[in-house]
């Protein structure tokens, strides 16, 4: 099995990291006033927004987790809106069953909203109302919303995401390009695991880290749960299960990269567990005191991942070589963007350096593997010298004769003297030096049987002994057999085949 050379992987994976950088297709789309939103809590009828009761506040605030509320908010449109063609809709995005009215008059529902949980019913975490043409007007519109969330286990500190007029299309090509784009990414990281299990299939098996598999299926399960929303809808209760996978899987990748650094930098097993056991407790530990599951889903990789790049650079500072600075570099790169975004670091631009260190590291495995399997081919070239050198050791102490019967006769010839065969039907010819001919009655793989190792089949129907061999030389004159001669100390010439001439050659160096 072959290996490819590891700058082409870093081309590769450099591509895709320039790929998943590029951000979703900006859509046209008209927000309400996020900083301007009348918020009144409590259920049935709307409300004048004018009650005591009554607060204004970002729309990213406004919490409907427990209970019922009423939102009142502007919406600004251009002319261009209102003598549109094409139908639009309003989208709102949020944890919470909903009911949408503008301008007065009701949108729509999504589920059922209630002051209590006996009955409401969950709507969809993604929902989309159809706007009719006569009620979008020039200026100022009016959005009010009725929203309750009472089905969910998990509090977030913002469980309102987006309300905005837009074409009528579906729900998650809001997202756009990008989960198209991260889907390539999974599919990237699903190939890099499937050609990580076929290495387990060969020969070098032993060599194949199980902890480098683990990574790349944990990097595509949290890239699948992240996802989701973007590829399908659903109930809004599943958002916390959604969230909580997220936050599981990366969990598992921050700790994982963590054992895996640790041994790919040759730490001793006692100096891993302790190293291993204060890193998870420090995770552990920002990610419970943190607020908000983005922040915490950064800090259960970030925290690991720069514990292992300390680890990393003590590595490259013992040894000083490129694959550890290779390996340094990717890391910090790895937690200096982390650093930079710490509110939206799983998104397209976390998984785009995921795959970034994960292509990395496998790279740097496979070049680790071609080593290895070139080291190996050279052991065995040097297996088959000895052997030969060998082979001719025992020629030289021992006198061979090779037994030739024909009818009651029988004549000894000295393997010695012999320098070439030749198959000839029934028969093989023995060339012998000094221009003598004899005749073996049998096939030239029984010969081959009987003569010492430093004979050997150069071609289908030739024999030569390799120590009787002057030098090789490919054949110029296409009307005589062989890819290439060889010339013996008497001066006859052999013929050999294009399939044998490398191993011939590695032979008689």
């Amino acid at each position: 099995m072959q290996y490819c050379d590891n700058w082409r992987l870093r081309v590769v994976f450099c591509t895709l990291l320039l790929l998943v950088s590029v951000n979703s297709i900006a859509l046209d789309w008209a927000h309400i006033n996020y900083q301007q939103v009348r918020v009144c809590p409590g259920g049935g009828v709307i409300p004048n927004f004018e009650d005591d009761a009554c607060s204004t506040q970002s729309f990213f605030s406004a919490d409907p987790q427990g209970q019922a509320i009423w939102l009142k908010a502007p919406l600004h449109l251009s002319k261009r809106w209102q003598a549109g063609a094409e139908p639009l809709a309003f989208y709102l995005f949020a944890k919470a069953s909903s009911e949408v009215y503008l301008n007065g008059r009701l949108l729509g529902t999504n589920g059922r909203v209630s002051a209590d949980g006996e009955h409401e019913l969950a709507g969809r975490m993604d929902s989309r109302f159809y706007v009719p043409p006569d009620l979008v007007r020039q200026g100022e519109n009016w959005v009010v919303i009725h929203l309750s969330s009472h089905q969910s286990f998990l509090r977030l500190a913002s469980p309102l995401h987006l309300a905005a007029l837009g074409k009528y299309q579906n729900s998650t090509d809001y997202f756009g390009i990008e989960p198209h784009v991260q889907l390539s990414v999974l599919c990237t990281l699903l190939l890099g695991g499937l050609y990580l299990l076929i290495l387990r299939l060969s020969p070098l098996r032993a060599q194949i880290p199980r902890g480098l598999l683990w990574l790349i299926g944990i990097a595509a399960a949290q890239l699948t749960a992240e996802q989701l929303r973007g590829w399908l809808g659903y109930p809004y209760p599943l958002h916390d299960l959604r969230l909580m996978l997220i936050l599981i899987c990366a969990l598992a990748f921050g700790l994982g990269l963590l054992a895996y650094l640790l041994r790919l930098c040759q730490i001793h097993t006692k100096a891993r567990l302790i190293i291993l056991a204060p890193g998870v407790g420090l995770t552990l530990l920002l990610v419970f005191i943190s607020p908000g599951f983005d922040l915490k889903t950064t800090l259960a990789v970030t925290t690991p991942a720069f514990i292992g790049m300390c680890v990393a650079y003590w590595y490259y500072y013992q040894q000083r070589t490129g694959k550890s600075l290779l390996l340094v570099a990717t890391l910090c790169v790895f937690v200096l963007v982390a650093l930079l975004s710490l509110q939206s670091f799983h998104s397209l631009l976390f998984y785009g350096v995921v795959t970034l260190l994960l292509g990395t590291l496998l790279g740097e495995h496979i070049r680790h593997l071609s080593e290895l399997q070139r080291q190996s081919i050279a052991d065995q070239q040097a297996i088959t010298k000895l052997q030969v050198k060998l082979a001719q050791l025992d020629k030289t102490s021992a006198q061979q004769y090779l037994s030739l019967t024909f009818g009651s006769a029988t004549e000894r010839v000295d393997v010695g003297q012999l320098l070439w065969c030749r198959a000839a039907g029934d028969y093989v010819e023995l060339h012998l030096e000094g221009g003598g001919e004899r005749l073996y009655s049998g096939s030239l793989k029984s010969l081959t049987d009987k003569l010492p190792a430093t004979f050997m089949q150069v071609h289908r129907s030739y024999l030569v002994d390799l120590d009787k061999v002057r030098r090789v030389a490919l054949n110029k004159d296409k009307a005589e057999p062989g890819y290439a001669f060889l010339d013996l100390i008497d001066g006859s010439r052999v013929p050999v085949s294009r399939r044998l001439l490398g191993q011939v050659r590695e032979s008689i160096e």
